[in-house]
This record gives C-alpha cells, sequence and structure tokens, in this order.
C-alpha cells in the first residue's frame, strides 16, 4: 500500500500558509507525496488523475466533510456521488456517504469512496509508533528509568533532547499524545474484555436460575 496525502479545498487558505503546511508535511513525512487540491478551480485534478492507473485500487480516507466524494467526481467525470454544500452553521463540509461505493474511471482505475471517519482510534499500534519515532525510542534507551513516561521524570533523555533542541518539540508533542492514545485504547480494549466476561457470568448463572425454576 503506498499512501498518498490530499490536501483539498485549497482555494480556501493563503498560499503562504498552504506552503508553510507542505514544508510541515514534508518535514514530518519524508518520502510521502503530497498533492494540493480544489474541486472549485480544479486545481490539482489532473495531476491526481496521474497518480490512478488501469487495474489499481485507490481509497478515498477522511474526516466527514473533506470533499472526498467531490474529488471523485471529478475524477470520473460526472456528478454521480450525491454531495452538499458548506453548512452555513458550522462553515464546514456536511457528512453526506453513507456506505462505501467503487466507481471505475476511464483509464480502467478504480476509486472507492468511504464514508468519513469520526473517530481514528490506536488501538495495538504501541510497537508501531515506537518504530515511527526511532530517535525517541533510541533516545529512551537511555532514560535514567526504564519505565519512563519522558513526561516529568529527571534523568529522561527525551526531555533533556528537547529542552536543547536536538528533539523537535512538535514531533515529541505528537509521540506523547499518539502514546497516550494508544495506552487509552488498550485498556479500553482490556474494559471490554472485562465487561464481555462478566456478562458471560451473569447469562450464566440466569440460566441455572431458570433451569431451577423448570425443576
Amino acid at each position: 500500500m503506498r499512501p498518498t496525502i490530499i490536501l483539498n479545498k485549497v482555494d480556501l487558505i493563503p498560499k503562504q500558509e498552504l506552503a508553510e503546511k507542505l514544508f510541515q508535511l514534508k518535514n514530518r513525512f519524508p518520502g510521502i507525496e503530497t498533492i494540493f487540491t480544489s474541486t472549485v478551480n480544479n486545481e490539482g485534478i489532473n495531476e491526481l488523475k496521474k497518480h490512478i492507473v488501469r487495474d489499481k485500487t485507490y481509497c478515498f480516507l477522511g474526516s466527514s466533510g473533506v470533499g472526498k466524494s467531490s474529488i471523485i467526481n471529478k475524477l470520473i467525470g460526472d456528478n454521480a456521488i450525491k454531495t452538499a454544500n458548506i453548512s452555513s452553521y458550522s462553515n464546514r463540509g456536511k457528512h453526506v456517504t453513507a456506505h462505501r461505493q467503487m466507481y471505475f474511471l476511464e483509464n480502467g482505475g478504480i476509486v472507492v469512496d468511504n464514508p468519513g471517519m469520526r473517530e481514528v482510534g490506536m488501538a495495538g499500534s504501541g510497537q508501531g509508533i515506537d518504530t515511527f519515532f526511532h530517535e525517541i525510542t533510541a533516545l529512551a534507551q537511555k532514560c535514567k528509568y526504564t519505565d519512563c513516561t519522558h513526561t516529568h521524570e529527571p534523568g529522561c533523555e527525551v526531555m533533556s533532547a528537547v529542552k536543547s533542541g536536538k528533539l523537535e518539540k512538535d514531533k515529541y508533542g505528537n509521540y506523547i499524545t499518539l502514546k497516550k492514545e494508544a495506552k487509552y485504547y488498550e485498556l479500553d480494549d482490556i474494559g471490554k474484555k472485562e465487561k464481555d466476561r462478566k456478562f458471560g457470568k451473569f447469562l450464566k448463572k440466569a440460566k441455572k436460575v431458570l433451569k431451577d425454576l423448570e425443576v
């Protein structure tokens, strides 16, 4: 799988701010291509079309209202997908797509429109976070405490690197946020299992009571 970042609705943002966002993305995700698009003035649509080749499938993922369906309409050259205008209340796009739908482009490429994501979880991704933030993982090996959270402990090499400027503050902040989120979802999964276990015991006890009543 090869990801590509699409920044849509670029007609709504000043060029200078757009250039800053591109710099941040290139710095954070080197090697991943970024495409700017706008379905209002068709910016980037032809460039995006070049990425879609015959017999390959491309999934569009993103939050509700970011314009995934509008982009696909431009790619297939038809208003086949129902879209909605910007909400006057929130000034943001509205959620319209309610199910996955596959579309075929003239060149034989396949695109999939997905419902907007309301929430993205980090379940089971702790090791992946450590791999992605490998420089922080390497620094963590030198921390004074093996269970260091890199948030307040004395002798923390990660915090020391942030203070000295060796480690980017934004990257450190993202690492801590993702770690906390992964831990939350991990605990949440354990809680669900415990709840399922208790419910199973309840059913077993209820069946026994019913059986005794029948006797």
